[in-house]
C-alpha cells in the first residue's frame, strides 16, 4: 500500500488520546477509546494486505505476512517487557513483582489478556494497583487477530470468483457475532468483555470490511466522502471527552469511536477539505509514526515512575515523565523499530525473521522466569514476638432480660406464661482496644517473621475465596456453603459483601465450637443494603446484586436461620451518582431490613465497618520498612463517623446487636497495621486472614454466649 498521511495522523490523534488519559489531563476521561481506533486502522490495514495480494498475484503468503507482523511488533514490544522488569527490581514495590514476573512471560506469548481479564473476575484482584504492562492485552488481542485472520481470509478466498463478496460475508458474520458478545458480555462479564478478543474482534472487522469494499466506496464523491470524515473524528473527539462516565465498554456505545474511525479512513487521503487538513500537519505525521513506540513507552514509564515518587503525581512530574516518554520513543523508532522493520535483510530473509521473533518471544519468557525467582531483601534485622493478648479491656454488655412469650396484666395468671431469658443487645459503646493493638501503635519497623509475609499477604484469604463460596457476578446464591457444625441445631449465616467474608474464618472456628451450622453468603462489591451498588474497578453499575440479595434471603428462610451477621465495606458506592452510599441512605433502608429480617424470624447482628487504609498496606510497608506508621489508618472520614452514628442509632432503636471491630483495632483512631508479628491488612482495605484468626477468641467472647441464648429465648 501507498503511504497513507491520514492513516499517520489517526494513529497520532488515536495515541494522544490515550497518553492524555492515562496522565489524567481533564476532558479526556474517554481517551481510553484511542485503543479502539488502532483496533479499527489495524483491521483495515492487515486486510488491505491480505485482499490485494491476493487479488493481484492469486495467493496469499503467510510467510510473508508473519514476517512483517515480526519485523513490525516484536522488537520494541520486547525491549519494553526487559526494561520493564529491570526499572521494576529498581524502583517498584517488592509485592508487585510476582505478578509482574507472570504479566511478562504471559505477554510474551501473546495472552496476557487473558490474565487481565481472569484478574478482573476477581473482586480482589481487581483491586491491585496497575499492572505496570497492562496496556499490553490490546497488543495481545491484536496479534491473537493476526493469527487466525490471514489464515481465515487464504482459506475462505481458495477457489473463489468474487473474492472480495466472499471474505465480505465471512467478515459480516464476524462482525455480528463479536458484536452481539460485545454487547451482551459487557454487562454479565465486563472483564472479558473488555479484555477478549471474542468482544473486540467487531472493531477491526470493520476497519476490514471497509478494506474490502474501499474501490467501491472511493465512488463516493470526494465531498460527501469529506462530510464523513470530519464527522468521523467528530464522534471520536465526543468519544474522547465524554466516555469517562460509560459504565459498560466496549458494548453498544463503542460504535461511535469505531464508526467514527471508519468514516475518517473512508475519507482517505485524497478528499479535498476532508480530516487530512489536520491529519496531515507534520507534527501529527511526526506522532503518528512514532505512535507505536509511544504507546509501548509510555505506560510502565507513568506507573513505575508513580510508585517511584511513592504518592499521586503532581503536573510537574506528569510533564517530566510525559517528556521521558516521547525521548525514549523516539530513540527506539530511530534505532530499534525503524532499522528492523526496514532492513533489507530481514525483508528478504524471513527464516532470519522468524529466528529473531523466537528469539525476542524467549527473552520475554526469560525474563519472567527471573523477575519470579528474583527474591527481594526486605529484611530489617528485627524479630518480634507473636501478640498473645486478645480480651477486651471492657466486655460488651451481656446482661439478660425477663420476657413473656403472652401478654399478662393478672398477677395470678402469670403462673401459666411461659418465661425466657433473652440477652440484651451487644454494645460495645464501653469497650476500649486490645491491649496488643495499644502496645502496637510505636511499633515502626516491619519484623522479619512477620505473617503473612509481605510477598504473600494478598493471598492470605479465608478459604472460601479458594473453593468459590465467596461468589462474584452471580446473580443466585451458593447453597451448598454450609460450614461450622453442618448438623448443629442452631444455623447462623454471614451475609454481604468482601467486608463481610473476611470474617468467615473466626465465625466458622465458633461455629464448630459451639455447634452452629454457618451459611457462608458474601459476594464481592455486593452489600446487604438495598442499593444497586457501583463498582469502580470494573466501572459498572453491579445490577446483579438485587437478584442475588433476594436468592440470599429465600435461601436463609429455607435453612431455617436463626441469627445472622451483617457486614459490609463503607466505601461501596451507589449507581445512582456514583458516591460513597450516604449515611441517609442506611438511615433509610436498615429499620426496614431489620423488620423484614425479624419478620422472617432471622435475628440480625450488625457488624460494623474495619479501618480503611488509603495505600495497600503491604506495598506502603514494604516501602517504608522503618517507618510503617505513615501507611496505618488514623482517625475515620465523616462519612464513615456518619453512618456508624446512624447504625448505631437504628440498632439502640430496634435493639439489634452492633459489634465495632474499630473499637479492637484502633487507639485514639490510630490503627496500625503490624500488631507483635502479625500484618493486619493483606490489601488496601482487607483484613489479613492471619489476624482474623488471632482476633478468634475475642470475637467469640463477643458473640458466642449471646447467640446461644438469644436462640434459647426465641425456642
Amino acid at each position: 500500500m501507498k503511504h497513507r498521511r491520514d492513516i499517520e495522523g489517526l494513529r497520532a490523534l488515536a495515541v494522544i488520546a490515550v497518553l492524555l488519559f492515562h496522565f489524567g489531563v481533564p476532558g479526556t476521561r474517554g481517551g481510553y477509546v484511542g485503543v479502539d481506533v488502532f483496533f479499527v486502522i489495524s483491521g483495515f490495514l492487515i486486510t488491505s494486505l491480505l485482499v490485494d495480494e491476493r487479488v493481484s498475484t492469486g495467493r496469499i503468503s503467510l510467510r510473508d505476512f508473519y514476517s512483517r507482523r515480526i519485523r513490525r511488533l516484536l522488537p520494541i514490544s520486547a525491549v519494553v517487557l526487559v526494561a520493564t522488569a529491570i526499572s521494576a527490581v529498581a524502583w517498584l514495590e517488592p509485592t508487585r513483582l510476582s505478578n509482574l514476573a507472570r504479566d511478562i512471560g504471559a505477554a510474551s506469548i501473546f495472552s496476557v489478556n487473558f490474565i487481565f481479564a481472569n484478574r478482573g473476575t476477581d473482586y480482589l484482584a481487581s483491586a491491585l494497583p496497575p499492572s505496570p504492562i497492562q496496556h499490553y492485552w490490546s497488543l495481545a488481542v491484536e496479534e491473537q487477530f493476526y493469527m487466525v485472520w490471514a489464515v481465515l481470509i487464504a482459506a475462505v478466498s481458495i477457489g473463489a470468483r468474487d473474492m472480495r463478496r466472499r471474505v465480505g460475508a465471512t467478515m459480516c458474520l464476524l462482525i455480528v457475532v463479536s458484536f452481539a458478545l460485545s454487547v451482551t458480555m459487557s454487562g454479565s462479564h465486563p472483564s472479558w468483555s473488555f479484555f477478549g478478543l471474542h468482544t473486540r474482534a467487531w472493531e477491526m472487522g470493520l476497519g476490514a470490511l471497509l478494506a474490502v469494499f474501499y474501490n467501491e466506496a472511493q465512488r463516493i464523491s470526494a465531498q460527501t466522502r469529506a462530510v464523513i470524515g470530519w464527522a468521523g473524528v467528530i464522534g471520536i473527539a465526543i468519544s474522547v471527552a465524554t466516555f469517562g462516565d460509560v459504565a459498560r465498554f466496549p458494548g453498544w456505545i463503542a460504535i461511535i469511536p469505531v464508526l467514527g474511525t471508519v468514516g475518517v479512513l473512508l475519507a482517505g487521503d485524497d478528499a479535498r477539505g476532508g480530516p487530512l487538513v489536520v491529519l496531515g500537519i507534520k507534527p501529527l505525521q511526526w506522532i503518528g509514526a512514532r505512535s507505536y513506540s509511544l504507546y509501548m513507552w509510555h505506560w510502565p514509564i507513568l506507573i513505575i515512575g508513580e510508585a517511584y515518587v511513592g504518592d499521586q503525581l503532581g503536573t510537574k512530574a506528569k510533564c517530566a515523565l510525559l517528556l521521558m516518554t516521547v525521548g525514549i520513543s523516539a530513540l527506539g523508532f530511530s534505532y530499534i523499530e525503524n532499522p528492523i522493520r526496514r532492513s533489507r535483510t530481514l525483508v528478504a530473509k524471513p527464516i532470519i525473521v522468524f529466528a529473531l521473533g523466537a528469539g525476542l518471544v524467549l527473552s520475554g519468557l526469560v525474563t519472567g522466569v527471573a523477575l519470579a525467582r528474583y527474591d527481594p531483601s526486605i529484611s530489617t534485622g528485627v524479630v518480634a514476638q507473636a501478640p498473645t493478648d486478645v480480651v477486651p479491656t471492657t466486655t460488651p454488655q451481656t446482661e439478660t432480660t425477663l420476657s413473656s412469650s403472652t401478654e399478662t396484666t393478672d398477677v395470678i395468671a402469670s403462673t401459666t406464661t411461659t418465661v425466657a431469658l433473652t440477652p440484651a443487645p451487644i454494645s460495645m459503646v464501653n469497650t476500649g482496644p486490645l491491649q496488643a493493638i495499644i502496645d502496637a501503635v510505636a511499633t515502626q519497623v516491619v519484623p522479619d517473621n512477620l505473617e503473612p509475609s509481605l510477598l504473600s499477604a494478598e493471598n492470605d484469604m479465608p478459604v472460601i475465596y479458594k473453593n468459590n463460596c465467596h461468589q462474584y457476578y452471580d446473580t443466585t446464591i451458593k447453597p451448598n456453603c454450609i460450614f461450622g457444625d453442618v448438623n448443629g441445631s442452631i444455623t447462623v449465616a454471614l451475609w454481604g459483601d468482601s467486608h463481610a467474608a473476611q470474617w468467615f474464618t473466626a465465625l466458622n472456628s465458633i461455629a464448630k465450637e459451639r455447634r452452629w451450622r454457618l451459611l457462608a453468603l458474601t459476594q464481592g462489591g455486593c452489600p446487604f443494603i438495598d442499593v444497586v451498588p457501583y463498582n469502580v474497578h470494573d466501572s459498572v453499575d453491579f445490577a446483579h446484586c438485587s437478584a442475588w440479595r433476594k436468592s440470599v434471603r429465600k435461601h436463609m428462610v429455607k435453612e431455617g436461620t436463626d441469627v445472622v451477621f451483617l457486614s459490609e465495606y463503607y466505601g461501596n458506592r451507589d449507581s445512582k451518582d456514583r458516591e460513597f452510599i450516604k449515611a441517609k441512605v442506611w438511615e433509610q433502608k436498615l429499620p426496614a431490613l431489620f423488620d423484614s429480617l425479624r419478620v422472617d424470624g432471622i435475628e440480625p447482628v450488625m457488624f460494623g465497618d474495619t479501618p480503611d487504609p488509603a495505600p495497600s498496606v503491604p506495598e506502603c510497608i514494604s516501602a517504608r520498612r522503618r517507618s510503617i506508621g505513615a501507611c496505618a489508618p488514623r482517625e475515620p472520614t465523616r462519612a464513615v463517623v456518619a453512618i456508624d452514628d446512624v447504625i448505631r442509632t437504628a440498632t439502640q432503636t430496634a435493639a439489634v446487636s452492633f459489634v465495632e471491630p474499630r473499637r479492637w483495632l484502633c487507639s485514639n483512631d490510630f490503627c496500625p497495621v503490624v500488631v507483635g508479628n502479625i500484618l493486619v491488612y493483606r490489601d488496601y482495605h482487607h483484613l489479613s486472614n492471619t489476624v482474623v484468626k488471632w482476633l478468634t477468641p475475642t470475637v467469640a467472647e463477643t458473640l458466642g454466649s449471646y447467640v446461644d441464648a438469644l436462640v434459647a429465648s426465641k425456642n
